[in-house]
């Protein structure tokens, strides 16, 4: 009985986790967009999405995170990932609309919402 309670808090939990990267961007880009210019909120809203949320999804999603047991060379190990894999999605995102004309850092943070929800709200593999 121990082990199915665990095992439906984990899946519970997950379930928070993916609707809170879904909505991360949105939420990002909703800051964007109605906060004075340069404030501090703004750029912290948004500088955190930017470097977390779609490397948190594409981890997420592919479940390259190791193991939550196996200490905190694994834990340094998936921050790492979501960090290279967020600037990865950003680069990507920002040169593709650079390179079509139509670049804004709000259409930027559309897309990248979008990507981060998909990442996040597909179901992964399962063990």
């Amino acid at each position: 009985m121990t082990v199915l309670r665990a095992r439906v808090a984990r899946s519970v939990e997950g379930r928070w986790i993916r609707l809170g990267l879904a909505l991360s961007g949105w939420v990002a880009l909703a800051v964007a967009a109605l906060a004075p210019g340069a404030s501090a909120f703004r750029v912290l809203v948004t500088t955190a999405f930017l470097f977390l949320g779609p490397g948190g999804a594409a981890v997420r999603w592919t479940r390259l995170a190791s193991r939550s047991d196996a200490g905190w060379p694994a834990l340094l190990e998936t921050c790492l990932l979501t960090l290279v894999l967020s600037a990865s999605l950003t680069v990507v995102v920002g040169v593709a609309l650079y390179l079509i004309g139509v670049f804004t850092a709000i259409r930027a943070l559309i897309v990248l919402a979008a990507v981060t929800s998909v990442l996040a709200l597909l179901p992964g593999e399962r063990r």
